[in-house]
């Protein structure tokens, strides 16, 4: 079996709900909304410490999956996935 057909641990899950609020249905924009406040937390920390790689794992599968779920939204398969990398390219080191 393919890494890429995989499912998220279920740590990373957790991981991932607790960021969306447990939002079972979340937006594109809501699930991009939480990984930049994930990232904004690990940036604000020593994000080089062990303890942040599940927090980098997490930002990473959400904004796999808000790019997931724009391809579905015909209004935002054109231009949310560049919004979506300009934004989260944007956030800097606190």
């Amino acid at each position: 079996m393919s890494a890429r057909n995989l499912p998220p641990t279920e740590e990373l899950e957790s991981a991932m709900a607790n960021a969306l609020s447990n939002n079972s249905s979340p937006t594109a924009p809501e699930v991009l909304e939480a990984a930049e406040r994930l990232l904004d937390r690990v940036l604000r920390t020593d994000c080089k410490a062990r303890a942040s790689a599940l927090d980098l794992l997490t930002v990473d599968a959400l904004m796999t999956r808000a790019l997931k779920i724009a391809t579905r939204d015909p209004k935002l398969c054109e231009e949310f996935p560049e919004e979506a990398m300009r934004r989260i390219a944007s956030h800097e080191r606190a």
